[in-house]
């Protein structure tokens, strides 16, 4: 079973790294200023499951699910890409992968998910899943 983000992790790994590394000319606000409840509803998504089955049944889709997910529904005031960013390496980190792209790469990725249309989100989920898959090592 997949060892998915809890909240804790993301306010103690993601958001950390974020607001410590990635911070440029934008500062990420502190972590209790984020939307109540949505970062909550993100983090629950890439798990759902159906008679004792996950929806997203590989790790290459529960990947994109949370990296577009935190992406689109802006559960932070400021800094929602580099979360993402740092969350979906955390996230395969936790169950042994690597995504092998740059930080650059992975970041240009995130824009192409935020300035998305909301109606082409399976086109857009795909598009992750076969990035996230094709670039992805066991460690």
């Amino acid at each position: 079973m997949p060892h998915f983000l809890t909240l804790e992790d993301v306010r103690d790994i993601c958001y950390v790294y974020a607001k410590t590394h990635l911070t440029h000319d934008e500062p990420i606000p502190s972590f209790d200023t984020r939307y109540d409840g949505k970062l909550e509803a993100v983090l629950a998504s890439p798990c759902i499951q159906i008679n004792g089955k996950f929806i997203y049944s590989s790790l290459s889709r529960q990947t994109s699910v949370l990296f577009y997910e935190i992406i689109k529904q802006h559960p932070f005031l400021n800094g929602n890409k580099r979360i993402a960013c740092v969350s979906l390496m955390s996230f395969l980190s936790l169950n042994d992968a690597w995504l092998k792209t740059s930080w650059r790469e992975l970041y240009d990725i995130s824009v192409t998910v935020a300035t998305s249309k909301s109606d082409n989100r399976e086109g857009v989920l795909q598009l992750l899943t076969d990035f996230i898959k094709n670039n992805t090592v066991k460690i």
